[in-house]
């Protein structure tokens, strides 16, 4: 009896380490590209619309999630053959300087991204200028996210510009989605600092005061960055041709927010917004590309 349960134990960690084996064989499969993005939900977001675009051409692709660092350093390594969310000409481009000779700029795949502060659409303030008007209405408070310490100092500079008499609340961006949720479920006037694209603008209907001063950030690309070593002509086309405008990648977001994060749901997603296929592929005619 004992022989035969020392043989089973055996048995079980021959299995698991097959599988073991296995599953780390499958995750080093090559791919025909890498697809290096981070956490931030549109530099996700662009990813898994790059990635769905080439699975559905037949190729295969993997989207690499990493810390901002570590996905600039696969980049500049090679690790990773693609990044697409470089803001230019703005927090990136001495980033972009560093990495050098090791890559290629491809141009933008997103444009006129801004920061500034929003609103819901059922209020009736159209410039930052007024804020001050309504400032009970308000409750003198504008939220900002942690997340993001370029929202803030502009936030801050934007105050004193307008000479408003308001208080910045700093706020998790998990616990400004539940703010948010409830504050326009209650019609209640609440003004948020954040960054386009974004997926709170289009799930509940905010839309940007008008920043007469241009404190700020406005106008900004984000571009599509290759590693030169990167060899696969046909992808670098689309690659070349990858566009996406604004509206769409904040659609996008908050699709992908709903769902986990699950990449299947963009090939749905593409289905009902056929233009941006049609986009590439009219993109690629022009260049007079034969597929």
């Amino acid at each position: 009896m004992r022989r035969l349960l020392v043989a089973l134990i055996c048995i079980v960690a021959v299995c698991s380490s097959c599988a073991k084996i296995e599953q780390e064989q499958r995750e080093e499969t090559p791919v025909d590209i890498r697809i290096g993005c981070t956490t931030y939900p549109s530099s996700y977001a662009k990813a898994a619309l790059l990635n769905a675009l080439i699975t559905r051409e037949g190729y295969t692709s993997k989207v690499v999630i990493e810390e901002t660092n570590q996905m600039w350093d696969s980049l500049g390594s090679g690790n990773t053959d693609v990044v697409l969310s470089s803001w230019i000409p703005t927090i990136d481009t001495n980033r972009r300087a560093k990495l050098g000779t090791h890559i290629e700029d491809l141009g933008s795949n997103c444009r006129n991204m801004s920061n500034g502060i929003f609103v819901p659409a059922y209020t009736y303030v159209a410039f930052l200028s007024e804020l001050e008007n309504y400032g009970e209405k308000f409750d003198h408070r504008i939220y900002v996210c942690e997340e993001s310490d370029l929202t803030y100092q502009e936030t801050q500079d934007m105050l004193d510009q307008y000479q408003l008499d308001f208080e910045i609340q700093m706020i998790s961006y998990k616990d400004l989605d539940e703010l948010l949720t409830k504050s326009t479920d209650n019609k209640e006037w609440i003004a948020v600092a954040l960054w386009t694209p974004n997926g709170n603008i289009s799930q509940y209907r905010l839309r940007q005061l008008r920043d007469t001063k241009g404190v700020y950030t406005n106008k900004v690309d984000t571009h599509t960055l290759v590693h030169k070593q990167f060899n696969q002509p046909m992808l670098e086309k689309i690659l070349n041709n990858y566009y996406v405008r604004p509206g769409e990648l904040n659609e996008l977001i908050q699709l992908l927010e709903d769902n986990q994060n699950d990449l299947s749901v963009v090939n749905g997603w593409l289905d009902n917004n056929s233009q941006v296929v049609r986009r590439l592929d009219n993109n690629l005619l022009e260049n007079q590309i034969v597929w």
